[in-house]
């Protein structure tokens, strides 16, 4: 098995699993970044799917869709600091080094968007579910799901998880 193939698989396994994990807790946030940290071995554990448990409340009033920021999540993981400030963080080197990351963390939002014309679950629910849903009103969240809510907002998270796993697999040799 060649590395391309090696890291292929690692893509399409970690797109398949976010997308079974929204279907399971139908929560695109903790989805996404669950599968991210089990396929890349992030630490976090349960305060992290914690930490991403009312990211879906955002989605409810149509803003940020919980799939990108769980994605943003691992990719914290993966390159963010676990200090508020450290002086070893202000030389020229540092500056540079958090520039790249911040560069790779546009690229996933950016390439996110260019798959559903925007990062706002206002604009993609609608464009995987045919209509919106007031998934705060009881009688909306019913019909969402009878609706197959559960199976197509899998895509979201299936994409989310696709994207942060190309660019950190650029990482590694």
């Amino acid at each position: 098995m060649t590395t391309a193939n090696s890291k292929q698989e690692r893509i399409d396994r970690v797109s398949t699993k976010a997308g079974d994990y929204e279907e399971m807790s139908v929560n695109c946030a903790q989805a996404t970044v669950a599968a991210l940290q089990e396929e890349f071995g992030f630490e976090g554990g349960k305060e992290l799917l914690k930490a991403a448990t009312f990211f879906p409340g955002v989605m409810s009033r149509k803003e940020t869709c919980g799939a990108l920021l769980g994605g943003l999540m691992a990719m914290g993981l993966a390159y963010g600091r676990d200090k508020l400030f450290d002086p070893a963080w202000s030389t020229p080197e540092a500056n540079e080094e958090m520039f790249r990351y911040r560069q790779k963390v546009w690229r996933y939002c950016e390439a996110f968007k260019a798959e559903y014309g925007s990062t706002m679950c206002g604009v993609i629910r609608p464009l995987i579910m045919g209509r919106d849903y007031d998934t705060m009103d009881p009688e909306e969240r019913r019909q969402f799901i009878e609706d197959g809510g559960k199976k197509k907002c899998r895509i979201p998270p299936e994409a989310a998880a696709r994207i942060a796993a190309e660019i950190l697999l650029e990482d590694e040799a």
